[in-house]
């Protein structure tokens, strides 16, 4: 029956040789709807994960993109084939750093005038801000709308976390 809820835990492994600080075996938590486009269910799995850590007692912030977004900056950077290529590198942002991401696009191809407006993007702190930087951008934009949906589900809801934006969120959407 749809839509498909579901949530599971369970150990999983890396299958590749992890780096410093991270396991090899791990437990992870996921909680998944498939089968609806609601955003109703966006709002509801930021309810969950709002839940989960407060039982726990774990403050976090919980950080929310939509994949349209991102694609909406690859669009507006007018390099929408590079699409995966640019997200693979902004996802690496807190790990590298502005100038790091800058020298990955470009050694992935990316002209000078594609990373600048990259860039421009990146440093949009709120929805509002990416606005105007997706003019051209119909998908960019009704990523955005979708956004302040969900923000409007979830006003009405008293969350123990906060929730925060952030544009540079590639994996987890």
């Amino acid at each position: 029956t749809f839509p498909f809820k579901r949530y599971q835990i369970q150990p999983v492994w890396r299958a590749d040789r992890p780096q410093r600080g991270r396991y090899r075996e791990f437990f992870q938590c996921d909680a998944d709807v498939i089968g609806s486009e609601s955003l109703l269910f966006e709002a509801e799995l930021v309810q969950i994960y709002d839940e989960a850590f407060a039982q726990l007692k774990v403050p976090v912030t919980i950080k929310i993109n939509n994949r349209k977004v991102l694609f909406g900056m690859a669009e507006a950077a007018g390099i929408p084939d590079q699409f995966m290529d640019m997200t693979v590198a902004i996802d690496k942002l807190d790990k590298i750093g502005i100038d790091g991401v800058r020298k990955e696009l470009s050694e992935r191809g990316i002209s000078d005038e594609a990373i600048a407006q990259i860039e421009a993007t990146l440093a949009a702190k709120t929805i509002a801000d990416l606005r105007p930087l997706f003019a051209n951008s119909e998908t960019g934009l009704k990523g955005l709308d979708e956004l302040d949906k969900v923000y409007r589900f979830l006003a009405s809801t008293q969350l123990h976390n906060d929730l925060s934006f952030e544009v540079t969120l590639a994996r987890g959407l």
